[in-house]
């Protein structure tokens, strides 16, 4: 849950800092490359909308968070503490951190199409 709440954090930071003057980007090589992170960033959502799905109470849906993203992490090969960096690192460049999440957006959407029609598909097969 505190991985969400960074994202969710950063990406209220990105709308607002928007409007204000951006410094040049390079991004680390130590750091995650935007492809990269728009897909850990996809499996995070959709790793919260799995944990949200359920009503479950509070604390049982932070124990399962703490199982579940760090194994998102490391089926991207992605330690912790670069995740974090790379995120303190896009927080400083909201006009760049906000167009990583039109693509995070867009495969969500692409992937919830793709759910849709297969559902449609299946109840015109009944």
């Amino acid at each position: 849950m505190r991985i969400i709440r960074i994202l969710t954090f950063s990406a209220l930071l990105a709308g607002v800092l928007a409007s204000c003057g951006e410094k040049k980007m390079n991004v680390p090589e130590n750091l995650v490359g935007r492809e990269d992170l728009v897909s850990l960033l996809v499996d995070i959502h959709l790793t919260d909308a799995l944990l949200n799905k359920e009503k479950k109470p509070h604390a049982e849906k932070l124990e399962e968070s703490l199982k579940l993203y760090p194994q998102v992490l490391l089926k991207h090969n992605i330690d912790r503490a670069v995740f974090d960096s790379t995120i303190k690192f896009y927080v400083k460049y909201p006009k760049e951190f906000a167009l990583i999440y039109d693509d995070v957006l867009r495969e969500l959407s692409i992937m919830e199409g793709e759910v849709q029609k297969e559902v449609i598909k299946t109840d015109e097969e009944y």
